[in-house]
């Protein structure tokens, strides 16, 4: 039986593949968690549509890059870094990128495998012009100056018990109307004293 253990694993390949299947979900992370996570943080315009590897079920999109934030040691030369690669199906976190505006910056926040970038649908892609000044700031130095020490801590459900003292109380997902999202676009997790963490404003720090 031992020659029919491949064609059955293909076969079972091909119908997950082929059934219906929900399409990936994810909870937006804290900026400050997306940066902190990744291993390349950058900024760049997408400049063509989707290359797909039928071989490896793969996609990757041409990109320009035009500012490095996180990653230098790993990425080298910016010039090295032309494409962004994501799995070719919704359903298993493929990034489809829909725009057609390629004079248009992204933050991209994504994980180096075998020397390429990597994002899915949950990775922290975003129109650079739609980040607050808070974020910029943050992407720019602020979130760095809190990703050895600190932790953004997330509260979906009350109540909330921090585990830390070097944890922040994440509390977006829990809040509405105009205070819905303050946090992410506002505040970071940074040091305040050895051993201490808490949110500070990133609306008044130069970038």
């Amino acid at each position: 039986m031992a020659p029919f253990v491949p064609l059955a694993s293909s076969i079972l390949l091909l119908l997950c593949l082929t059934a219906p299947s929900r399409a990936c979900t994810c909870v937006p992370p804290h900026p400050q968690m997306a940066f902190c996570s990744s291993d390349l943080v950058i900024r760049a315009k997408f400049m063509g549509p989707a290359e797909v590897n039928e071989t490896t079920l793969y996609q990757r999109y041409e990109i320009k890059t035009t500012k490095v934030f996180k990653g230098f040691n790993a990425l080298g030369d910016v010039a090295d870094l032309q494409f962004v690669h994501t799995p070719a199906m919704e359903s298993v976190c493929g990034y489809f990128h829909t725009s057609q505006n390629r004079s248009e910056e992204f933050l991209i926040a994504g994980q180096l495998r075998n020397g390429h970038l990597h994002i899915t649908t949950c990775s922290f892609v975003a129109p650079w012009n739609s980040l607050s000044l808070a974020q910029r700031r943050g992407f720019t130095k602020a979130y760095a100056a809190g990703c050895e020490e600190c932790t953004v801590f997330p509260c979906l459900s009350i109540p909330c018990k921090l585990e830390s003292d070097t944890h922040c109380l994440w509390t977006d997902q829990l809040l509405l109307g105009s205070e819905k999202g303050y946090q992410s676009r506002h505040l970071a997790c940074l040091p305040r004293e050895p051993g201490m963490c808490t949110w500070q404003s990133l609306r008044l720090r130069k970038a």
